[in-house]
């Protein structure tokens, strides 16, 4: 009888034992997470795009004629306006050119003069004016291909042939830039310039002429420039199926130069989203793929969301509904099904 009560105590404390482990067990098992709830709230959609700036005219400017480089009348940096003389060639044929004009003009006052007296015919007369006005134009026509002016008002940002150098119209190669040199000197419009954006065919609809743009440059992080949409190529590319945009931006202190890389920030209209916490976002490792986890009967469930758009702390994604318990804390330990107790003071 002893021995059957012994056994007895035993077994219960056997019983207790086993129900605590258990209970520790669960307990051990169990991730402790902190929860929040999707707001939704209205904000302003934005897409950004990478771009890079460029003149917003510009041309590699030469002679018509071949020759040796004469006189450059502007430095690099300097602006020249529309129209201005920049260059001139030598003038070996246009010398040649004005003394033949020069004998001919002699020609023609003598002969003028002798008409007036009835000594030659109209014929010869006229004749010898026809002359005299080809061979003016002639030399205009050399003058002009020598000469090299300004078709638009901008700066001089390189000049390829200097004075006495030889300008050919065979294109050399820079070897620095490893672009091709078809000219003298290269003139840039910087103000206003613009920045070139590829924008996909399904954003398209989205752009319109005179579209405002928000624009930042990299070499200035901390400074933003505005400018409007002032061209849509009207085809797309075969290969990227995108289109060119490019954006008018004003640019008087000349500080946005042609080559560097931009931002393009286009302000969509104001819509209604759902937010959550950056925090509570998850990506699948080795994935684009982004997450939040919910809670129902104390276990995490994984929820496939799409990231819109961020502001300060909180982005607004697609994929949920307002109102939704999200794990805002502690998701690093979850996995789908994973048990969990709430935090009560991270309700």
């Amino acid at each position: 009888m002893k021995k059957l009560t012994i056994a007895i105590v035993i077994l219960g404390l056997l019983v207790v034992g086993c129900n605590r482990n258990k209970e520790v067990t669960e307990e051990t098992t169990s991730v402790h997470v902190g929860i929040t709830h999707a707001i939704a709230k209205i904000y302003q959609p934005s897409r950004t795009f990478s771009g890079l700036v460029k003149a917003n005219h510009e041309a590699n400017l030469g002679a018509t004629l071949p020759g040796r480089v004469e006189k450059i009348y502007f430095a690099e940096g300097q602006v020249a306006q529309k129209g201005a003389l920049i260059a001139e060639l030598s003038g070996e044929m246009l010398a040649q050119a004005i003394t033949e004009y020069d004998a001919i003009k002699k020609d023609f006052e003598r002969v003028s003069r002798l008409k007036d007296k009835g000594s030659i015919s109209q014929v010869e007369y006229d004749h010898l004016k026809a002359k005299l006005e080809v061979s003016e134009e002639k030399v205009n026509m050399i003058r002009k291909n020598t000469q090299v002016t300004a078709p638009f008002t901008g700066t001089i940002v390189e000049i390829t042939v200097h004075e006495g150098e030889n300008f050919s119209l065979i294109p050399g190669v820079d070897v620095k830039s490893l672009s091709v040199n078809s000219g003298i000197l290269k003139l840039m419009q910087l103000n206003p310039i613009k920045v070139t954006v590829d924008i996909s065919e399904k954003d398209l609809s989205m752009v319109h002429i005179g579209q405002k743009a928000t624009v930042k440059a990299d070499a200035y992080p901390d400074k933003t420039f505005e400018g409007k949409v002032s061209y849509i190529k009207p085809m797309l590319s075969a290969m990227s199926h995108t289109a060119t945009i490019e954006i008018e931006i004003s640019n008087p202190s000349l500080v946005l130069k042609p080559g560097m890389y931009a931002t393009v920030v286009f302000d969509l209209p104001q819509t209604k989203g759902v937010m959550v916490p950056i925090a509570a976002i998850y990506r699948q490792s080795g994935t684009s793929n982004d997450y939040v986890f919910t809670v129902a009967n104390n276990k995490a469930h994984m929820l496939p969301v799409r990231q819109l758009q961020s502001m300060n702390d909180f982005v607004f994604v697609d994929g949920i509904s307002e109102g939704t318990v999200i794990i805002s804390s502690g998701k690093s330990k979850l996995i789908e099904g994973t048990t969990v107790t709430v935090n009560q003071n991270n309700k």
